[in-house]
């Protein structure tokens, strides 16, 4: 009995503690009565849970990042380029692309990434596939000079993984600064696998991410590095949707690959990718960022072509919501058009009215998404979405395997935004992501071009069909949405 009674009390002074911090840091209330739900309802192991799962933040060396993001950002603004190529729209009338058509866009997006300016003269193309981004950057790691820097979410440990870390570890022999980072989470077979102990033992320097460490007073399995950077001699970058595994390649697909889009980067805006990677790879490794913020890593880069293009960051460190503000500063500025590329849709409400709010107001609105989702769970939940948007005059398409994990938002055929950020919980408020916003008519017709593929491989979703599913399947939808804080 005695047993029983310490075992309850430890139960309600744990429950009683996570409630504090429950009310005090969700202030969604879907998530704050799940999270109750869990903690109170399952003794420890939903402590353990929320623990694990619950906590979207880094409680410790969250000072330490934001430092070292203050750093990263005064050297930026010290940057040869920063002055002279930066359009500040946070201005009434700023010097440079006032009259560029897509200026009402950025105005409705700046105030959400005021660490990052939109920065012209850059020449941005768009990678299709495995097929096309492996060969592009195969290349660009052969030819590297000075500094190889690759920062992914998940490293296979099979060909294609294989084959680009042979060519670092050939240019780490020649006398190139490597490093590589990878998310643990993601990467998780490499890892335990000991898969890059021959490449450490070769010269590069690789390390994992990882916000689960209990050694270093991380618990949150839930928080993962979800980007994909590239930077190379520290004048190309590559940023984007693609992985570096075998499914992304028609050559071990059986000729359907992933759908997936990757961006090919050169001009000044390489500067603020690499600058991404320094804050990462100080945030796994301790490194000083100091001693990654040399010129030799940051060369003055002089403009390249016609592209305007802007880093948006995302991680659930950021000060307020700025990957979240800035899809929705993008959605709700539409005057004509909104075309919306996402493998996994599961919003948090914001979005949805803006979605809404873009049909409503006349904007012809498109929304793509996967027919047969990796992962059903999210599939389930993203149709419980469908009957609000269908009411208010979206248009809504299913993809037809392969599995499209391309994420893209294109505005008025001017504006682009793609990279690393699925429309989803999880990469708007947990996980560490990189977007691009790109404005050059080049790039954005030749995403329209992949955009009207896609969709001639879609099937169109009518209100009248989605109502006639029957209602076991409407009760799996909507319990599968009130898991949105976890997916």
């Amino acid at each position: 009995m005695f047993n029983f009674t310490i075992i309850g009390v430890g139960h309600l002074v744990i429950a009683a503690v996570l409630t504090y911090d429950i009310l005090l840091t969700k202030h969604r209330p879907v998530s704050a009565v799940l999270w109750l739900g869990v903690v109170w309802g399952f003794p420890y192991l939903g402590a353990l849970g929320y623990l694990s799962f619950g906590m979207d933040r880094l409680r410790r060396r969250a000072a330490d990042r934001e430092a070292a993001r203050a750093l990263v950002a005064q050297h930026a603004e010290q940057h040869p380029t920063f002055a002279r190529l930066t359009v500040d729209y946070s201005l009434p009338t700023p010097s440079e692309g006032r009259q560029h058509p897509a200026e009402h866009i950025f105005r409705a997006t700046d105030p959400a990434v005021r660490d990052h300016r939109v920065i012209q003269g850059n020449r941005a193309q768009l990678l299709v596939d495995g097929d096309q981004f492996y060969p592009a950057l195969a290349e660009a790691i052969s030819s590297a000079t000075s500094s190889v820097h690759l920062l992914t979410y998940i490293y296979g440990r099979d060909h294609i993984g294989k084959e680009l870390l042979e060519l670092m570890i050939e240019r780490a022999k020649a006398g190139v600064e490597v490093r590589l980072l990878y998310d643990r989470f993601g990467s998780s077979y490499a890892h335990f696998s000991r898969f890059f102990e021959p490449a450490r033992r070769s010269g590069l320097r690789v390390s994992s991410i990882s916000q689960a460490n209990p050694l270093k007073g991380r618990f949150q399995i839930n928080l993962r590095n979800h980007r994909k950077i590239a930077i190379i001699d520290g004048l190309l970058a590559f940023a984007g949707g693609i992985n570096i595994h075998d499914p992304n390649l028609s050559s071990y697909s059986n000729g359907r690959p992933i759908r997936d889009y990757h961006v090919r980067l050169e001009g000044p805006a390489v500067a603020d990718v690499q600058f991404q990677f320094v804050e990462d790879w100080h945030f796994a490794t301790g490194e000083p960022p100091e001693e990654l913020l040399e010129t030799n890593y940051f060369p003055q880069i002089e403009p390249m072509g016609n592209a305007l293009v802007q880093i948006v960051p995302g991680g659930p460190e950021q000060k307020g919501r700025g990957l979240a503000d800035a899809f929705f500063g993008a959605i709700v500025s539409a005057q004509r058009s909104v075309v919306i590329l996402t493998p996994y849709f599961v919003p948090d409400e914001p979005i949805v009215h803006a979605i809404r709010f873009a049909a409503r107001h006349g904007a012809d609105v498109k929304l793509i998404v996967p027919k047969h989702n990796n992962h059903w769970y999210t599939g389930f939940a993203a149709r419980s979405l469908y009957s609000p948007l269908l009411e208010a005059g979206v248009r809504i398409f299913e993809r037809k395997p392969p599995f499209m994990h391309a994420k893209a938002l294109l505005v008025d055929d001017v504006y682009a935004m793609l990279g690393s950020a699925n429309l989803d919980y999880r990469s708007l408020q947990l996980n560490f992501e990189t977007n691009l916003e790109i404005v050059d008519h080049a790039f954005v017709g030749f995403l329209r071009e992949q955009i009207e593929g896609e969709l001639s491989q879609s099937e169109e979703v009518t209100y009248a069909v989605h109502q006639k599913r029957p209602i076991t399947r409407r009760l799996a939808e909507n319990f599968c949405f009130l898991l949105q804080p976890m997916l």
